[in-house]
């Protein structure tokens, strides 16, 4: 069997699609009955257009006859030799009627006939109807191929028939013939929709009634019965027969319920003829284009699989990167996808096809185009917003945003995506998996199969334990996070009950953690700033801080992410956009719920809260304090000592870090110094009661003196002189006790 591309001018070329030998039945039928099957069906049709072939052979040839001529008549079905052209005409229409009236019992009886199927399908009208039988016979049928060489009604090879001769074969008069032109026109439904195609090209010199068309040989073999895919096309073209159920697609509010509405409206519409109506008054096809927008995974594939299998129709999907490599031109590919969806009763499916919907695109065009002819369900979907062409965009009947899920949401979603082959364990708490992982439904998919993946089988079921979960859910977010780059993600392990603070802070600092938890209980954020002499101290509080409310800690620069600057954008790991430090800082994450932290090293937030700052930090404040009205997480910035500020009322608290008590830095001194002499002691306490530090302070101090006295010395344990000079280079923009002198 050949294969004929609809957008080339050699379809009448190609040899007949197949070859069926019918034997026609010459007696007359008394009694109507169904067709037994669609062959039957197509044999009776056979008998149908040999008739019309007699009818108009017999008005030709019995005009001009003499009697004295022998006289060549070929073997028509159901019509003797001295048969005028009434008589056949009777013929024929007892014969028409009878098989329409054949094709509603058979119908009727559930039997599909595929070439009315095929008719009903493109809405062809009687005049219509038949040149596709006889342009299908021409194909399929060797003694009606015979009877059209035998009535000469063309020279040379019959692949197709010329305009004029089926004008005549159907049209009784020169009046009707001039109307039912009409039908080859190029906006005509036969050629509109490439149902027949012409041998050549056509101008304004040529003589249409000599020109050939023929039937595409695709509906020839749709009509057989023959669904095969042999275009070469369909390598890339996916054709997916789903089993994606309704319940497993969890999205918010009643979208599901209008989506299928919708759907279950338009098809019914197709059945009844309503949609039909509409095409003629629109004056364009009338697909259900629907457009599925938003973040990867939130389940656009998922609910146009579920869509086909609820509607029990395949899927005909196609995504850029299919498109990019397939051979021929935008035209051809999505000509030949449509119609095949269309045929089929399938839906066409395009995924991920951004540049198809660019704004004046050459696809774009195309597209749209296949939506104007298309009869079927289309249905768009891209990850990103796009700009859509105005025209394409008015021909989407249904917009739906699939966004980022709630936690609600999440929940239901661990639920529904649990395979009946599996049970969580016991210690499984999935509403602690969906507060904890701001994951999309393709990543709790991923989660729950890969758990499987590495679980043990118990009784014939999988079990997923906690672990096990957590584990692969782990890896879900090792693997879309891009924050290496500008923040550093980790789990805190400092307890505040061991923490070097005065005993009120720490009480404190722990209470910080109680209302967090009960203000994240009512979805509200709570934004701290945390300020010490010492930043590494900040920041160590704000890791007990976050160790007490069980969160991981993302750690930002805070100089790095309050960059403004196109070059440092980043990919969002859920929306796949492109975006600020900042707002990457606060849009949801894909990993474990987490504490926003800001490291402030320069001291930048103090000059912010300001009333004196230049106009470019009061943009980056504003620009800060937007992000925190909308923040339901827990955030902090950890910064060097601050004065004494009007904290905006988006910021709830502002806690400077006290020193620890004498007695403990004393302790410290005395763990790294050893045992001390009289006048190191008297010395150290000295520097304790006029120069109070934080524990990591008086490490560093007592690190670089023991550097210096090894240098100078080849001694490690430092003297008095060497600990103050160390201590006025690390603080000498500060106000050095007398003790140290003036410098």
């Amino acid at each position: 069997m050949n294969s004929m591309s609809m957008s080339q001018s050699s379809h009448c070329a190609q040899a007949p699609a197949q070859i069926l030998a019918f034997q026609v039945p010459l007696a007359e039928r008394f009694t109507i009955e169904p067709f037994i099957d669609n062959l039957d069906h197509i044999k009776s049709l056979e008998i149908e257009a040999s008739l019309i072939l007699a009818a108009t052979y017999i008005r030709r040839n019995k005009r001009t006859q003499k009697e004295d001529e022998e006289y060549f008549f070929p073997s028509f079905p159901l019509i003797e030799t001295n048969a005028t052209a009434d008589d056949v005409q009777n013929v024929l229409q007892r014969i028409t009627s009878e098989n329409r009236r054949r094709e509603m019992l058979t119908i009727n009886k559930g039997i599909q006939l595929n070439f009315v199927s095929f008719c009903n399908q493109w809405q062809l009208d009687a005049f219509e109807r038949s040149v596709v039988m006889l342009l299908l016979m021409q194909y399929i049928a060797p003694d009606f191929i015979s009877l059209y060489s035998d009535c000469k009604f063309e020279k040379g090879r019959f692949n197709g028939m010329e305009i004029g001769i089926l004008l005549s074969l159907l049209c009784a008069d020169l009046g009707k013939q001039l109307e039912c032109r009409r039908y080859f026109s190029v906006v005509g439904p036969l050629m509109h929709h490439d149902i027949i195609v012409l041998n050549g090209s056509v101008d304004d010199t040529t003589n249409i009634l000599d020109e050939k068309v023929c039937l595409c040989e695709r509906f020839v073999r749709f009509i057989l019965g023959d669904n095969n895919l042999y275009n070469s096309f369909f390598r890339y073209i996916k054709q997916e027969k789903c089993a994606v159920n309704l319940n497993q697609v969890i999205l918010t509010d009643h979208l599901k319920e209008d989506i299928v509405h919708t759907i279950d409206s338009y098809l019914t519409g197709r059945n009844n003829g309503t949609i039909e109506q509409l095409d003629s008054f629109f004056g364009y096809g009338t697909a259900l284009t629907l457009l599925f927008h938003g973040p990867s995974g939130t389940g656009k594939t998922m609910m146009a699989r579920a869509i086909a299998t609820h509607f029990n129709r395949q899927i005909f999907s196609l995504t850029a990167n299919d498109l990019r490599e397939m051979p021929g031109s935008y035209d051809d590919i999505l000509s030949t996808l449509f119609r095949e969806a269309a045929l089929q009763g399938s839906i066409v499916f395009l995924d991920e096809c951004d540049d198809v919907f660019e704004n004046n695109g050459r696809a774009s065009r195309s597209l749209l185009i296949e939506i104007e002819r298309a009869r079927c369900i289309v249905i768009l979907a891209t990850n990103k917003p796009v700009d859509l062409d105005p025209a394409l965009e008015r021909r989407i009947i249904m917009k739906v945003h699939f966004p980022i899920p709630e936690a609600e949401t999440r929940f239901e979603m661990w639920k529904a995506l649990m395979p009946d082959t599996a049970e969580f364990a016991e210690d499984v708490n999935l509403l602690d998996f969906a507060e904890r992982y701001h994951f999309t439904g393709g990543l709790i998919r991923n989660s729950i199969f890969l758990a499987i993946s590495a679980a043990a089988n118990v009784s014939g079921k999988t079990i997923l334990t906690a672990e096990r979960l957590h584990q692969a859910a782990t890896l879900q977010t090792a693997a879309l996070s891009e924050e290496h780059s500008i923040c550093r993600s980790y789990t805190p392990f400092i307890s505040l009950d061991d923490f070097p603070l005065r005993s009120r802070q720490r009480v404190e600092l722990k209470n910080i953690a109680k209302v967090w938890k009960s203000l994240h209980a009512r979805q509200t954020g709570l934004a701290l700033i945390l300020s010490a002499t010492d930043i590494h101290t900040a920041i160590q509080a704000a890791e007990g801080v976050g160790n007490e409310c069980g969160l991981k800690i993302r750690a930002f620069d805070f100089q790095k992410v309050i960059s403004c600057s196109e070059c440092d954008k980043m990919i969002d790991p859920v929306t796949q956009r492109k975006i600020l430090p900042l707002d990457y800082a606060f849009s949801p994450t894909a990993s474990d719920a987490s504490m926003t932290v800001f490291i402030d090293h320069d001291g930048f937030m103090d000059k912010m809260l300001e009333g004196n700052m230049e106009m470019m930090s009061d943009l980056l404040m504003q620009g800060l304090l937007a992000r925190l009205r909308y923040n339901k997480g827990l955030f902090c910035v950890v910064t060097k000592s601050t004065a004494k500020h009007n904290l905006p009322i988006e910021f709830n608290l502002l806690i400077n870090l006290e020193h620890p008590s004498e007695e403990f830095q004393m302790k410290r001194w005395e763990q790294l110094l050893g045992e001390m002499s009289g006048d190191l002691e008297r010395g150290i306490m000295q520097i304790v009661e006029g120069y109070p530090m934080h524990v990591s302070e008086i490490d560093y101090v007592a690190h670089q003196a023991g550097i210096l006295a090894t240098v100078r010395r080849l001694d490690s344990w430092p003297n008095l002189e060497e600990l103050q000079e160390v201590i006025r280079g690390y603080r000498k923009k500060k106000n050095v006790p007398l003790l140290f002198g003036r410098e």
